[in-house]
C-alpha cells in the first residue's frame, strides 16, 4: 500500500503535487503482474491521519506500506520514500531523491522501480517492466487538472461527473496531445449519459470520439479501449465487439476485476454469481472507496438479492453519508422489500443532494408505483418531458400498461438508450415479455445465449487468481547461470558488498533482472535477500568463532 506522500513544502498549495506523486506511484505499481496494490481512494482515506502502519496492515490486509514526503522549492524537488513492514514496523528500504522539477515524471518512475525491486528482493519473484511510468504528459499543469478530474470521476456521483468533465476538458486545452485525458473524458461522457446529464446518443457519440482520439495518440491506451467496450455493449449492442475491446483493455493494463465485466455477466450472460465475485474482488483492492461498495450493492440489486444489496449500500454510506447514488438505490431496494417510509426518506435525501435533478426523480415514481399510487404517477408522467425514452417505458411497464410502455420502448430503441441492454433479464420488463412488439424488439437486439445451469454453478474461483511462473530460461541456460552464480558467491564473495542488489547481480551475469529473480525463486527456492544472506550468515559464523576476533562484540 502507498500512503499519501506528505507535502513538506512551504506552500500548502503544493498539496496537489505530493498527491500526484502518490497517485502515479500507485498507478505504476499496479502494472506489476502479481503485485496486490491498494487503490488510490482507499490509500487516501489515511491522508493526514497519524495511524500506525501495523494497524493499517491489519485493516487492509497488506504486508508492506510505502510512505514518504515531498519538499518542493522553486525548480527543485526532494522526495523521500521508505518501505515499511506492517508486521513490526521495520524499514526494508529508504531513499532520498533530489531532482530538477522538469524531471518529475522520470523521478516517479525511478521511485516505483526501486519499490518494486525491494518487494521482489524481499518477498519473491514478480515480473517488473523496464519502465513503470504511466504519465502521458510532461505538462505539470495539465497533469494537475487531470488529477482533479480523476478524483471526481472515481466517485461517479451526479455533481462529480459534471466536475470531472470540466477538469478533463481543461487538461486537454493545456495539452491537446494528452491521450489519458481524452480517455478519461470519454468515460465521463458515458456516465453523464447514464445519469441523464445529457442525452444517450450525444453522450455515446462524444465518448466514442474522445476514446478514438486517445487511441490515435496512444494505441495501447487501456482506458480508451474500455470506453469503447462500454459503447459497444450499451449503445451499439455489438456484443462481440464489446469483448474484443475489453480484451484489448485488459491486455494493455486494465484490471480484469472491473465494472464492465460485472455488467456483461449480469445483462448479457445472466451469470450473477460471477458478477458478484468480481465486485467483491474490487473491494479487496479498494476497500475504503464508496463506489466499490455501491457497485457490489448494485450487482446484488440486479441479481435480486435485496437484503445483501442493502448491506453493501449501507457500507458505502458509512464511508460517505452524502453519496446520492447509494441513497437512491438503497431507497429502491427498500421499496421492493415493502419498506416504503424508509425508501422515501432515502430518495428524497438523494434528490436534495443533487438539487432535484437526475434519476432519483424516476426512482421516486417507482416507489409510488410499488405503493399503489398509480393515478399520482400517471399525472406526473403526462406532464414530464424525459431526456431518455426508456424512463417512461420503465414506469409504464411497472404500471402494467404494455401498450404505453412499448410506445416509449420503441423510441428508446431508436435513441439507442443504454437501458436497452437490460431487456434480457431485468425484472422491470417482465410485464411486457408476452407482448408481440416486445418480442420483435428483443429479437432485434440479437442477444447471445446465456450460460447454462447458471443457478447450480460450482463455486467461482475468479477471485483466486494465481500467477504461474513459466520457465524463463532453457535447461542449458539454467545450468550455466547457476554455475556462474556459484563462482560469484564462493570465489568472488560478491555477497560481502553491502550495497549489492538484484539488478547489480544480474548485470554481472549479463542477465535480465526478471530472469535472475525467476532463477533464484524457482530453481534455488530463495528470494534474492534470502539467497545473499545465506552466504553472509556462513561468513558471520566463521568470523564469530575465529579466536582472532574475540575482542569484538557480536555487533562489531
Amino acid at each position: 500500500m502507498v500512503l499519501p506522500f506528505v507535502n513538506m513544502s512551504a506552500d500548502p498549495e503544493n498539496e496537489y503535487f505530493s498527491d500526484g506523486i502518490t497517485e502515479e506511484i500507485i498507478n505504476a505499481l499496479t502494472t506489476v503482474k502479481g503485485l496486490k496494490v491498494i487503490a488510490r481512494t482507499s490509500s487516501f482515506a489515511f491522508k493526514n491521519k497519524n495511524i500506525d502502519v501495523r494497524t493499517i496492515g491489519k485493516q487492509l490486509g497488506v504486508s508492506t506500506v510505502l510512505e514518504g514526503s515531498v519538499r518542493k522549492a522553486k525548480n527543485m524537488v526532494r522526495i523521500t520514500a521508505q518501505l515499511i513492514s506492517t508486521n513490526d514496523g521495520a524499514h526494508f528500504w529508504s531513499k532520498n531523491f533530489d531532482r530538477d522539477l522538469k524531471d518529475i515524471f522520470a523521478v516517479q518512475d525511478e521511485i516505483s522501480l526501486h519499490i518494486a525491486d525491494q518487494i521482489r528482493e524481499n518477498f519473491g519473484h514478480i515480473e517488473i517492466p523496464s519502465s513503470l511510468n504511466t504519465s502521458q504528459t510532461q505538462n505539470v499543469k495539465a497533469y494537475d487538472l487531470w488529477l482533479k478530474g480523476s478524483y471526481h470521476l472515481k466517485r461517479k456521483d451526479f455533481e462529480d461527473i459534471k466536475n470531472a468533465m470540466k477538469f478533463f476538458k481543461a487538461a486537454i486545452k493545456v495539452d491537446p496531445n494528452y491521450a489519458e485525458a481524452y480517455a478519461f473524458l470519454g468515460e465521463t461522457y458515458i456516465h453523464a449519459a447514464a445519469l441523464n446529464i445529457m442525452p444517450n446518443e450525444e453522450g455515446n457519440d462524444l465518448a466514442r470520439s474522445a476514446a478514438n482520439k486517445a487511441i490515435k495518440l496512444d494505441i495501447e491506451n487501456a482506458r480508451a479501449h474500455m470506453v469503447l467496450a462500454y459503447i459497444e455493449l450499451f449503445s451499439a449492442w455489438n456484443w462481440e465487439a464489446a469483448l474484443i475491446e475489453y480484451d484489448k483493455a485488459i491486455k494493455y493494463g486494465q484490471s480484469d476485476q472491473n465494472e464492465f465485466i460485472t455488467y456483461y455477466y449480469i445483462f448479457i450472460k445472466e451469470d450473477f454469481e460471477r458478477a458478484i465475485q468480481v465486485a467483491k474482488k474490487e473491494i479487496e483492492t479498494d476497500p475504503l472507496h464508496v463506489h466499490t461498495h455501491w457497485q457490489l450493492g448494485l450487482t446484488y440489486y440486479f441479481a435480486r438479492h435485496f437484503e445483501k444489496s442493502i448491506v453493501a449500500f449501507n457500507k458505502a454510506l458509512e464511508i460517505d453519508s452524502n453519496y446520492a447514488e447509494a441513497l437512491r438505490f438503497r431507497g429502491l431496494v427498500q421499496a421492493y422489500l415493502g419498506k416504503y417510509k424508509e425508501a422515501l426518506i432515502d430518495i428524497n435525501r438523494a434528490l436534495e443532494l443533487i438539487g432535484g435533478l437526475g434519476l432519483a426523480n424516476l426512482d421516486l415514481l417507482v416507489v409510488k408505483i410499488l405503493m399503489g399510487k398509480k393515478e399520482e404517477v400517471l399525472a406526473v408522467l403526462k406532464k414530464t418531458k424525459y431526456v431518455d425514452s426508456s424512463d417512461p417505458a420503465v414506469l409504464y411497464a411497472l404500471l402494467n400498461m404494455p401498450n404505453e410502455a412499448i410506445y416509449w420502448l420503441d423510441k428508446a430503441y431508436e435513441e439507442r438508450s443504454t437501458i436497452m441492454a437490460t431487456l434480457k433479464n431485468f425484472w422491470v420488463w417482465d410485464n411486457l415479455r408476452d407482448h408481440a412488439r416486445f418480442k420483435e424488439i428483443y429479437a432485434q437486439m440479437n442477444f447471445p445465449p446465456s450460460i447454462k445451469n447458471k443457478h447450480i454453478l460450482e463455486p467461482i474461483t475468479i477471485a483466486e487468481t494465481t500467477f504461474n511462473n513459466p520457465s524463463l530460461l532453457s535447461k542449458r541456460e539454467i545450468e550455466s547461470y547457476l554455475e556462474q552464480l556459484d563462482k560469484l558467491m564462493k570465489k568472488d564473495a560478491i555477497y560481502l558488498d553491502p550495497s549489492i542488489s538484484l539488478r547489480q547481480l544480474a548485470a554481472k551475469l549479463d542477465l535480465q533482472p526478471n530472469k535472475l529473480s525467476w532463477l533464484l525463486n524457482e530453481q534455488i527456492g530463495k528470494n534474492f535477500n534470502e539467497y545473499i544472506n545465506s552466504f553472509r550468515l556462513i561468513t558471520f559464523k566463521e568470523k564469530a568463532l575465529n579466536p582472532n576476533n574475540s575482542n569484538l562484540t557480536l555487533l562489531g
